[in-house]
């Protein structure tokens, strides 16, 4: 029997949910803090992150109708400049067919508009969700997977 060994990285899967106001899902990065992040979750050893993204769809999105987005990003695991395990991300776009209504700062889920992302996504994402957003909601980005480094 063949074992694989474990990965030198984390695999994270981040969800880029989009209203059809061109709101952008985020999330509290921690209890307390005003900082927020894109819905999340690193992927175990026996997972894809496609079953990661149907996870977090599932619990972020349940009672909305939702279609998964043509345009997947990917950033490689850069060499971490601390410490700090290296972590790969994939981002999926998910189109929410409603406009969800927040639940307000310290509650849950904040759908932030997509011309003030900056505001309220930290950083090194908000770059990289912005121009991932309006290639897609634009039209300018190629169907499938696109490298974001």
């Amino acid at each position: 029997m063949c074992t694989l060994p474990a990965p030198r990285f984390r695999r994270v899967a981040k969800l880029v949910a989009i209203d059809s106001a061109h709101r952008i899902a985020l999330l509290p990065h921690h209890a307390g803090h005003r900082t927020w992040v894109l819905p999340q979750r690193c992927a175990r050893l026996d997972e894809t992150y496609g079953d990661v993204v149907a996870e977090l769809c599932g619990n972020l999105l349940a009672s909305y109708p939702i279609r998964l987005g043509s345009v997947t990003g990917h950033r490689w695991a850069p060499v971490p400049e601390g410490l700090g395990p290296r972590a790969e991300a994939r981002f999926y776009i998910v189109r929410v067919h409603a406009k969800p209504v927040n639940e307000g700062p310290g509650r849950g889920t904040l759908w932030a508009p997509r011309a003030v992302l900056e505001l309220w996504l930290g950083r090194p994402d908000v770059e990289t969700v912005k121009a991932l957003v309006d290639g897609y909601l634009d039209g300018w980005l190629p169907d499938g997977p696109i490298t974001l480094d």
